[in-house]
């Protein structure tokens, strides 16, 4: 089980020791809020270097605003914009951006739009920045969201991109990290129709508003947990990893595959063990097609 986390200024960590989080959390990933709308987040400038130099995965999301009751919200080219000036330059082994898709509050229904509106603004979000870093953005949601609030509507060219799904199994309070408490599939995130099989998701965040975390004596933060691929997967996820290494899309984690995985960790000095964890992950995710 490779836990990660992911926070915001909202979530009040004022001085969070990254290193003890990896050492003794232990997590190997963390995903930071860049901008809300337009609006940059102001512990973003001070831990996003601070993941790097504790040997973290990281990445980046923009919470993607709507327009609220009689609050408008800023269009989508200049939420992507705000946070590509935000992140800047990714660098090897950095996740690509994520864009946040869901409704604070009442949900879709205080934005005074229809379902297609709002994804033709997830859309043109995700189209800027793909067009910016040459990859697809994560996109982070739950099926929740997609069922109510978007009413299972297809989602185009949005299903390219890798899903970090919530779904909360754990109340808020000490942060859970009991890997035995996660397996066996009982608790793993339902999957948004468009996306597929039920398998076809990278990262779970599991339990919201967690304290107590090696590292962070104050505030909160989000857990997740990351879906590892090796030997013997089947599915979307599997044929989105076989693209990628510009192999067979069979859609079977085989001995081919893993041959492939492990070459390809080979040629980017990455742990060569055939696992895809959150940082080959991150690699793969960072091929342009």
């Amino acid at each position: 089980m490779i836990f990660g986390i992911d926070t915001a200024s909202v979530a009040g960590n004022k001085n969070p020791d990254w290193v003890k989080a990896k050492a003794i959390g232990p997590i190997g990933f963390a995903i930071i809020r860049s901008n809300f709308g337009i609006t940059r987040d102001t512990t973003f400038a001070r831990d996003w270097p601070r993941l790097k130099q504790a040997g973290l995965v990281r990445g980046a999301y923009l919470f993607l605003r709507f327009p609220r009751g009689n609050k408008p919200a800023p269009t989508p080219q200049a939420q992507a914009a705000a946070a590509i000036e935000t992140i800047g330059d990714l660098e090897d082994g950095d996740l690509p951006p994520t864009v946040d898709v869901e409704f604070p509050g009442k949900g879709r229904a205080e934005t005074g739009l229809t379902a297609r509106e709002c994804l033709d603004r997830v859309g043109t979000a995700f189209a800027a920045l793909k067009r910016h870093y040459g990859v697809a953005p994560l996109v982070y949601t739950s099926a929740r969201v997609w069922r109510d609030d978007l009413g299972n509507a297809p989602a185009g060219a949005l299903t390219e991109s890798p899903l970090w799904l919530a779904r909360y199994f754990f109340k808020p309070g000490p942060a859970v990290r009991d890997a035995a408490a996660l397996t066996g599939g009982k608790r793993n995130p339902p999957v948004p129709p468009p996306w597929g099989d039920a398998d076809n998701w990278w990262i779970h965040q599991y339990q919201g508003d967690a304290v107590k975390l090696p590292g962070f004596p104050t505030g909160n933060v989000d857990m997740n947990r990351f879906n590892a691929a090796f030997a013997g997967a089947r599915g979307a996820r599997v044929r989105w990893v076989q693209r990628r290494l510009g192999i067979a899309e069979s859609g079977r984690f085989d001995a081919g595959t893993e041959a492939a995985v492990r070459a390809f960790q080979d040629d980017n000095a990455l742990v060569t063990d055939g696992i895809i964890g959150p940082r080959t992950f991150a690699y793969l995710a960072r091929v342009e097609l």
